[in-house]
């Protein structure tokens, strides 16, 4: 991972949102552990944005007092994992961010096909992370999640819940939809750095840069 293609995946994000939004959509969850765009996407539209890094963090703090974090081999996507606990007000609850052995490129190619060696690697950072004293795991990389997810891996033993992060996001969405729809609260709160950007502005603003 890298800063520049992050940011242009950002915006790529903001403007889907905003256009699914203004198209009907009730809600919108980006399929990306590094939750990119989602707090300025929420300034847009007023359906709930959900980043499914942020609700997974989250939901893994109300299981376990400590949770642990594994990603891929990556150093800089582990340390984007990592900026953003502590972006999300987390980082004394987190025990570490361990990375798998298995380079990227053979984990995202041979392991879509046979995911058998990936998810043991999970699973051998993920009993690292319980040995230094987390109660759950957290999954942080949306390639991973499917993997773990398609192999049934939700808990170590000792109960010790693993979460991927793209069912907890989906699931958090619709909650908040609902939330939203049916229980009458705003899409989030309207107040700082949140607040309401007004349609005309945000045209105007995209005409500006050419967007």
């Amino acid at each position: 991972m890298f800063g520049y293609p992050y940011l242009l995946n950002s915006v790529d994000v903001i403007h889907n949102i905003l256009d699914a939004s203004r198209q009907g959509a009730h809600g919108a969850m980006v399929a990306c552990s590094g939750d990119p765009g989602i707090t300025e996407a929420r300034t847009l539209v007023d359906i709930p944005v959900v980043g499914p890094w942020e609700a997974t963090l989250h939901l893994a703090s109300s299981y376990a007092y400590r949770f642990g974090v594994v990603t891929v081999e990556d150093l800089a996507w582990a340390e984007t994992c990592h900026s953003l606990i502590a972006k999300n007000g987390l980082l004394d609850r987190c025990v570490g961010v361990e990375r798998i052995e298995t380079p990227s490129a053979r984990a995202f190619t041979e392991g879509f096909a046979n995911p058998d060696f990936v998810v043991a690697d999970v699973e051998r950072q993920a009993r690292r992370l319980v040995d230094r004293g987390a109660g759950a795991i957290v999954i942080g990389s949306a390639g991973l999640s499917t993997m773990t997810a398609a192999a049934g891996l939700t808990r170590l033993k000792g109960d010790i819940p693993v979460f991927e992060t793209l069912s907890v996001g989906l699931k958090t969405l619709e909650m908040r939809v609902d939330l939203t729809v049916k229980g009458g609260l705003p899409p989030t709160s309207r107040t700082g750095y949140t607040q309401r950007l007004a349609d005309a502005d945000t045209d105007r603003v995209r005409g500006l840069f050419g967007l």
